[in-house]
């Protein structure tokens, strides 16, 4: 299925002037800007800007607008400890010390101390945690019969684990790949039951759809999904927001491998590598209908030469520390 191009757009908020970095709510970026330097300068993650600014690549355009995320921190008290504090504000341990730093021991936070608390995810995923080079491979629309069992060998040959977007009549016509998928340690997410634009939909119509697709994964592999991708990454915040109160994660990507247009397998390995960084989460199909598709093709490649690059491959719930 074809992703739309012009998603690469960003939705742009107002400037506002920047006086405390504590209130600032947007910045322009500069020539030379990076998503590491304007994290940086705003005590802030790279994936938190990416994620709340919806990017679909790392890469900034001179003139862009970002929102920058507010801080957020939490005054020690007496009797405090790392997992209570994990618990309240909804966010793990591993969340907690990776927005600390400046801890060096967590059993000995003291009374008094601040500490900054990263906030509950309520935006979709386009990029996972960046403080370690991992980087997760995604695969949408299968499975198929065809091209899903052959990136399953190459995965299990390489000793790759990956997300798998499955669709809910596809899943029904080839449980037995998908039994293969979850049994190989794979990831498998929702991604609807027939690939519709759901902005189209009406709320009834979407969670009928996205319920029918999770039972389906269910039935097959006895596990409960919690990811969900939309087709097309077309989502409207409302719809985004209430997939997140049924405990569905958003997820879409930071690296598109445009395999489904039809590109040469030569452009699906430089597009990965173009984009790779700690934290992507890259784009690609299991199925395809007819035509051109070269992701067979390009996938060891990509495998080998981001692993020469020090990358370590995992799943989307292990990259955002679900």
């Amino acid at each position: 299925m074809k992703k739309i191009g012009s998603l690469l757009a960003i939705c742009l908020v107002s400037q506002l002037a920047v006086t405390d970095l504590a209130s600032a709510a947007s910045y322009t970026v500069q020539p030379g800007d990076t998503v590491k330097q304007i994290s940086d300068k705003y005590h802030t993650s790279q994936d938190r800007i990416v994620n709340l600014n919806k990017l679909f690549s790392t890469g900034l355009a001179k003139g862009q607008r970002l929102e920058i995320p507010n801080p957020n921190h939490h005054s020690v008290k007496a009797g405090d400890t790392i997992w209570e504090l994990s618990s309240k504000y909804g966010v793990s341990t591993s969340k907690m010390k990776r927005a600390n730093p400046q801890v060096k021991d967590f059993h000995w936070i003291y009374p008094g101390q601040n500490l900054n608390v990263p906030m509950k995810q309520t935006t979709g995923y386009s990029m996972g945690n960046t403080s370690e080079k991992q980087i997760a491979l995604t695969f949408d629309d299968g499975p198929d019969n065809r091209y899903t069992p052959q990136i399953l060998k190459i995965l299990k040959e390489k000793g790759v684990k990956a997300t798998f977007f499955v669709m809910g009549e596809r899943t029904k016509q080839h449980p037995e790949i998908l039994k293969q998928i979850h049994r190989e340690g794979h990831a498998i997410g929702n991604h609807t039951w027939n690939h519709p634009d759901i902005t189209q939909l009406t709320d009834q119509e979407l969670e009928k759809n996205v319920q029918a697709t999770s039972t389906e994964i269910e039935k097959v592999t006895g596990v409960k999904t919690h990811l969900f991708r939309p087709p097309f990454g077309k989502m409207n915040d409302h719809q985004l927001a209430m997939l997140n109160n049924q405990h569905y994660q958003s997820i879409l990507w930071t690296a598109d491998t445009r395999d489904w247009d039809g590109v040469s397998a030569e452009q699906i390995v430089s597009a990965a590598n173009t984009n790779a960084a700690p934290g992507v989460i890259v784009l690609q199909h299991s199925y395809h209908e007819s035509g051109k598709f070269e992701t067979v093709k390009a996938l060891p490649e990509i495998i080998d030469q981001l692993r020469a690059k020090g990358y370590k491959f995992v799943t989307v719930p292990t990259l955002i520390d679900e």
